[in-house]
């Protein structure tokens, strides 16, 4: 075990440059960054993980998340225990949410995810010039420092220090862009959000994770999840929508109204018990970014009778959950 913290660039605004702003490669950017590292935290052993996955977040899929999820593996096993991932943050919550599942069982790890609004470079200017008024640099130094200190899988913006389990962004122009569970203990190891709906996660030693990396990626290749956001129509519109699924889907996750109220139909009823019998989890969120979900009115408790699974988690941390759960 080593007391290096590893960054790891996977694109995003904070990466990018040029107008309009896309990813720069790793050649280009890792460099800028570590010299800027250097000059500004000159007492802190950082390192760089190599890492083909440089892109603007919006495009990532199954697979990316997959082989983000092996790249810190393989670091851990070779003795890394803290690392901070740079990412984009349209797809932040997602992936945070999925590592922090996956690796939930490294209990002496520390991962800190974080991105920004602004790039931490001037983008129109044609030399590489770093932008002091950005929020990069900012988000990327709490995250360091936030890696040295805890254990476990956060989400790290605009100064605060959030369980990477349940985050979404809300804003897409202000710094403070995500909310969350704000860690405020000193220590903390292990996530402290109350997970919502359940399923077995089997302790796997490290070589054991290692060795089911190649089926995770197959499966990963081969899963689709579908999201049906509710809308005020006609309960047919979700009907259809059920019977329209792609062949490899695996799981649909109904983002519902309020506290988890949808429409209801005998054909909808029966939709839902098909897609039970074919194993294809149904999971139920909200909409609402606070408050959860409950069972306190009938317009949402019926949808639990026939196999869907309630989450109380908002919809990129039942994404995340739910893409873990069906790679197993």
């Amino acid at each position: 075990m080593n007391t290096a913290v590893y960054l790891i660039h996977a694109g995003g605004t904070f990466g990018s440059h040029g107008t309009p702003l896309s990813p720069l490669s790793a050649d280009e950017f890792l460099p800028i960054l570590q010299a800027h590292c250097r000059i500004k935290l000159p007492n802190i052993d950082i390192a760089t993980l190599s890492n083909k996955i440089i892109k603007d977040s919006s495009t990532l899929t199954p697979s990316d998340f997959v082989q983000l999820y092996g790249l810190i593996l393989q670091a851990y096993a070779k003795g890394g225990r803290k690392f901070v991932l740079i990412t984009g943050t349209d797809t932040l919550s997602f992936l945070a949410a999925f590592l922090a599942h996956a690796l939930k069982d490294l209990t002496d790890l520390s991962l800190v995810i974080t991105g920004s609004m602004q790039p931490l470079l001037i983008s129109d200017e044609a030399v590489y010039t770093i932008d002091d008024h950005s929020d990069a640099w900012m988000n990327l130094a709490a995250s360091i420092s936030d890696a040295m200190a805890h254990t476990g899988v956060f989400v790290q913006f605009a100064e605060k220090l959030m369980d990477a389990l349940d985050t979404q962004k809300i804003n897409n122009q202000d710094h403070d862009a995500f909310v969350g569970k704000v860690i405020t203990h000193k220590k903390t190891n292990r996530s402290v959000f109350n997970e919502a709906f359940e399923y077995n996660s089997p302790h796997h030693t490290i070589n054991d994770k290692l060795a089911q990396l190649p089926t995770l990626l197959n499966h990963a290749k081969h899963t689709q999840i579908t999201a049906i956001y509710c809308l005020p129509n006609d309960v047919k519109n979700l009907e259809h929508q059920l019977t329209q699924l792609h062949d490899d889907a695996k799981a649909v996750i109904l983002i519902a109204f309020g506290k988890g109220n949808l429409p209801s139909s005998q054909t909808l009823k029966q939709l839902l018990e098909e897609l039970q019998a074919k194993k294809v989890m149904v999971i139920c969120t909200t909409m609402c970014a606070f408050g959860g979900i409950s069972t306190d009115y009938a317009a949402g408790s019926w949808q639990y009778q026939y196999g869907v699974q309630a989450s109380h988690l908002g919809i990129a941390g039942t994404y995340g959950k739910t893409l873990w759960q069906v790679l197993q």
